[in-house]
């Protein structure tokens, strides 16, 4: 699992240090990575930038979704991570 974070990595550190992270943050201040994998909403904020992606152990995206609430969605992306698991 990783997130994906617009901020510096300066920020990003101050995140990983604020909430606890104990896996991989990425910086993405120019929005590459989100606009790559379709991350890209209207009349949202920051532009819809925001969401989540699950990407099996070979590489096929699983879940893509635009979702300013995806932290509300964590025994969602859980579960799905679960059964990728059990599948392999």
């Amino acid at each position: 699992m990783y997130v994906i974070n617009p901020d510096s990595p300066a920020r990003a550190g101050q995140l990983r240090k604020a909430t606890g992270l104990t896996f991989p943050l990425l910086s993405d201040p120019g929005y590459k990575m989100a606009q790559q994998f379709g991350l890209r909403g209207s009349n949202r904020p920051m532009a819809g930038l925001v969401g989540f992606i699950i990407i099996d152990p070979h590489g096929i995206i699983r879940v893509q979704r635009v979702d300013i609430q995806f932290g509300r969605r964590a025994g969602y992306i859980l579960d799905v991570v679960r059964r990728l698991r059990q599948r392999t």
